[in-house]
């Protein structure tokens, strides 16, 4: 069952301004610097969020850029290193060197009904403007945890998350190539296919110890 759209938003006149200002805003924590990591995610979230959310899906993203999750078939390998910050973390005197936001959307876990009507609609979009793909990136958790809900109805608490952080991180990774690559194309297999089953969001790196059934 294809699950993952992609979602390239062409931008009008007002867009631009928009981004623009939204870098302004940036620009009093980030100050370039070559030296430092090359990229750092910064995250952004609903206060309805709970804070329990970030060390797991922190590590997640870790463990699956380690295992190769970020490898493309073009050959383009996304930075193993990149750093994890929060919007809300006191980023002031950090040096960064490149910076993609991270928007997501509603609660971002996995209520263990079963009966909710399931809406249409991508997972994760970036933004095209003017022929350029933009370093934001939007989440959609309602959505995910809508497609997620039937698998992970017979898990506990701990183990729905563990498999909405895995799902969040795979639509992260595939927007994120879709922004180094400047590319709309995708792969014919892979985190990079325009379209990823259940099986692919949830999917755990070969060498991760941290599987939900043993959580």
């Amino acid at each position: 069952m294809s699950l993952l759209r992609l979602q390239f938003r062409q931008a009008g006149g007002a867009i631009p301004g928009i981004l623009f200002t939204l870098l302004l805003a940036f620009a009093h924590v980030i100050t370039l610097h070559a030296q430092e990591s090359d990229t750092t995610i910064v995250f952004y979230a609903e206060p309805k969020v709970s804070g329990d959310l970030w060390p797991g899906l922190f590590q997640v993203l870790r463990a699956d850029l380690a295992d190769g999750a970020g490898e493309m078939p073009n050959g383009l390998v996304l930075d193993k290193q990149a750093a994890f910050v929060r919007g809300s973390d006191d980023l002031r005197g950090i040096l960064f060197s490149k910076v993609i936001s991270v928007k997501l959307l509603g609660r971002c876990d996995v209520l263990p009904q079963t009966d909710h009507p399931s809406s249409r609609g991508p997972l994760g979009w970036v933004m095209m403007v003017s022929g350029t793909i933009q370093p934001f990136v939007s989440i959609d958790c309602t959505r995910i945890a809508e497609v997620l809900r039937p698998t992970a109805a017979g898990l506990n608490k701990q183990g729905r998350q563990y498999v909405m952080d895995q799902a969040i991180a795979h639509v992260l990774i595939h927007e994120w190539n879709h922004i180094a690559t400047q590319s709309a194309s995708h792969s014919s297999r892979g985190i990079s296919q325009a379209y990823l089953s259940v099986n692919d969001l949830i999917e755990e790196p070969k060498n991760n110890h941290l599987s939900a059934a043993n959580r």
